[in-house]
C-alpha cells in the first residue's frame, strides 16, 4: 500500500472517523452511492402527507363519513365501509411508497457494504481490482503480473569476472494472495478509532469504502525468493574466485649431497561472500532487479616463502655410535641403517623402526650375531640392529621429535650411555617417534668404518637453538652376592657353566635440554630407564652335598 499504510490507516489519515461531516457530503460518489436523500429522509418526517383534512382535528373525516352514512340508510352503510377500506388501503400504499422512496439509498449503502467485491479505487501492482470479486481479481493478476525472464538481471563483477543472476538461477515469487487479502479487507473491518466517534461500525465501514473510492489505495505484492538458494549461488561464485595461498614446500632432498630443493610460494585471493550476499539481498529487496554489483577480492599471503625455507632448512641433529669388531653384527647395522635412510616423515606422521626395516631375515641379508634374550646373550639373526634404533632415538630426540615408543635394554649397552638406548625386536618391540612440526623431516643414516651415524634434516629449531640429551642416575641396585645354581644334565659330569652374568641395576632419567647460543633455556624429562639387577646363574652337572 502507498506509504506502507494499511487500508484503515490510510483512511484515518485522510479522513478521521470523528471529523465533522462536510456541509455537502460526498456529492461525487465515485461509484459508491452516498445520496443526500438519505440524510434528508432521516431529518424529516418519514411519513409526509398531501394537503387535506387533518385526521386529528374535530372535523375529522370519520364524523363526516358517519353523517353521510346516516343519511344513506343501511345500504349506504356498506358503501361507507368500502370507502373507508379503500381510503385506508390507499394510505398504506402511500406509506409504503414513502418508505421505499426514503430508504432506497440506505439499501444501496447496505448493498455496498455487504457486497462480495473489492472496494472501488483499489489497485495491485498497477492493476485495478476495484469492483471485482476476490477470485476474479486473482485471475486478473495471474494473467497480467509475472516476474519472469528479463525482469531479474543482476550482474556481479568480481575482479573482472562476470556472473548474471536471472530468474533461471533465482526464481522470484510474488505474494499475490497477501495483497488480495489486504484489498478484500478494505471496508470490511472496524477500528478502535471509531470508538467514541458516534459512528456505528456499519457507518464506519461505509465511509471507509467511500473514502477509498475518492482516494485510491495502491497496493504492491511482496516479492519473495529462496535465501538458501541465493546462498548457494554466492557459494558457487566464491568457489570459483577463491584461491588458497600455497606455501613454499620442500620439493626434494638429495640424500647423497644433503641438499634441498623447494617449490615457489603463491599468493591466494578471497572473496567476501557474506558481503556479496548482503548486497544482492539489498538490491532484491529494493526491487533493483537490474543492479550491477562490483566486488573485489582480498589477497591472501602464504605463510612460508621459498626464501624462508632456503634460509631455514638445514641439518637439525646428528648422532654417531661406534660399533664392534663383529663383522656379522656390523653387516646387520649397515642393512638397518640403509633401510631407514631416505625416509621422509611428514607433519603429523609417526615413524616406525620395525615398519621401515621390516622383519630382519636371512633373505634380506641379515646374519646371526649377539643379541639379548631372556636376560642373557644369544646368537640371533639380525643381532646388532638395536644400535641403529638407539642411534636414531638420540638423533630424533635432539631434533625435537615426539617420542611415541621406546624401551631400554635389559642392561646398559656399551655403545651409548645409560638412558640413551632404544631396543627393538620383531614384531612386538618397536621404536617410534612422531613429527609434530609443521614441516617434514628427512632421515639420513649410514654405517662406515665401525661407526653408525644418523642425521635428521628439516627446518631449524630457531636461530642458535639446539638440543642436547643429558642423563641423571637416580639409583643403583647391586645384584645378590650368591649365584643361583641350576642343574643341567646336558653338561658333562662335573662341568659348571655361567648362564647369566651378575649385573648391577640402575634407574636413570633422561632429559632433553634446550640451548640457545649454548646457554640452557629449558629442560624437559624425556624418559626414565629401568635396568634391573641380575643375579648370576650357574649351570652344573655334578652331585651337590
Amino acid at each position: 500500500m502507498d506509504g506502507g499504510k494499511t487500508p484503515n490507516e490510510a483512511y484515518r489519515a485522510a479522513y478521521p472517523p470523528d471529523a465533522p461531516a462536510p456541509a455537502d457530503p460526498w456529492r461525487e460518489d465515485g461509484g459508491v452511492p452516498y445520496p443526500d436523500m438519505v440524510y434528508e429522509a432521516e431529518r424529516e418526517d418519514p411519513f409526509p402527507r398531501e394537503p387535506g383534512p387533518d385526521f386529528r382535528d374535530d372535523d375529522a373525516i370519520f364524523p363526516a363519513l358517519a353523517a353521510s352514512a346516516a343519511q344513506s340508510g343501511g345500504t349506504g352503510m356498506w358503501a361507507l365501509i368500502a370507502a373507508v377500506c379503500a381510503l385506508v388501503l390507499a394510505g398504506m400504499l402511500f406509506y409504503v411508497a414513502q418508505l421505499r422512496s426514503a430508504y432506497g439509498p440506505f439499501r444501496e449503502k447496505v448493498s455496498a457494504v455487504m457486497g462480495d467485491t473489492i472496494a472501488p479505487g483499489v489497485s495491485v501492482d498497477g492493476i485495478n481490482v476495484g469492483g471485482l470479486t476476490k477470485s476474479a481479481a486473482a485471475a486478473l493478476l495471474d494473467q497480467n503480473i509475472s516476474v519472469g525472464a528479463g525482469v531479474l538481471n543482476i550482474t556481479l563483477q568480481v575482479d573482472g569476472k562476470v556472473w548474471i543472476i536471472t530468474e533461471r538461477e533465482l526464481p522470484l515469487l510474488r505474494d499475490v494472495q497477501s495483497a488480495l487479502d489486504t484489498a478484500w479487507s478494505i471496508g470490511r473491518q472496524g477500528s478502535s478509532a471509531a470508538i467514541g466517534s458516534n459512528l456505528t461500525p456499519f457507518e464506519y465501514r461505509y465511509r471507509h469504502l467511500y473514502h477509498t473510492a475518492q482516494n485510491p489505495v495502491i497496493l504492491s505484492t511482496a516479492v519473495t525468493y529462496d535465501h538458501d538458494r541465493l546462498r548457494e549461488l554466492v557459494g558457487l561464485v566464491e568457489a570459483y574466485v577463491n584461491e588458497e595461498a600455497l606455501d613454499a614446500q620442500v620439493a626434494s632432498f638429495d640424500y647423497v649431497n644433503r641438499a634441498f630443493s623447494f617449490s615457489d610460494e603463491r599468493a591466494g585471493v578471497k572473496l567476501d561472500g557474506d558481503g556479496l550476499y548482503r548486497r544482492i539481498v539489498q538490491a532484491l529487496d529494493g526491487q533493483q532487479y537490474n543492479a550491477i554489483i562490483y566486488m573485489s577480492t582480498a589477497p591472501v599471503m602464504p605463510r612460508v616463502t621459498k626464501a624462508e625455507l632456503i634460509n631455514s632448512f638445514t641439518r637439525i641433529s646428528s648422532f654417531t655410535t661406534r660399533t664392534t669388531a663383529d663383522e656379522n653384527r656390523n653387516s646387520n647395522v649397515y642393512l638397518a641403517a640403509r633401510a631407514v635412510s631416505g625416509t621422509a616423515v611428514m607433519p603429523g606422521e609417526t615413524f616406525s623402526f620395525n615398519a621401515a626395516t621390516g622383519e630382519r631375515t636371512p633373505d634380506k641379508g641379515y646374519l646371526p650375531a649377539a643379541a639379548i634374550a631372556d636376560g642373557t646373550t644369544v646368537e640371533e639373526v639380525g643381532g646388532g640392529v638395536c644400535q641403529v634404533s638407539s642411534t636414531l632415538f638420540n638423533a630424533a630426540a635432539m631434533a625435537d621429535m615426539t617420542i611415541v615408543a621406546r624401551s631400554p635394554h635389559t642392561w646398559p649397552s656399551n655403545y651409548v650411555e645409560k638412558g640413551l638406548d632404544a631396543t627393538v625386536n620383531w614384531p612386538n618391540l618397536d621404536f617410534q617417534f612422531r613429527n609434530d612440526r609443521s614441516t617434514p623431516v628427512f632421515i639420513v643414516a649410514w654405517y662406515q668404518e665401525g661407526q653408525c651415524t644418523v642425521e635428521i634434516y628439516g627446518a631449524s629449531l630457531g636461530p642458535g637453538v639446539s638440543i642436547q640429551l643429558v642423563t641423571r642416575l637416580i639409583s643403583v641396585t647391586e645384584p645378590p652376592e650368591e649365584p643361583e645354581y641350576v642343574y643341567n644334565p646336558d653338561l658333562q659330569w662335573g662341568e659348571v657353566r655361567e648362564k647369566k652374568k651378575a649385573r648391577t641395576g640402575y634407574e636413570v632419567e633422561t632429559y632433553r635440554v634446550y640451548l640457545t647460543q649454548g646457554v640452557e633455556t629449558g629442560r624437559q624429562l624425556l624418559c626414565t630407564s629401568q635396568y634391573q639387577a641380575i643375579r648370576q646363574v650357574l649351570e652344573y652337572n655334578y652331585e651337590m652335598n
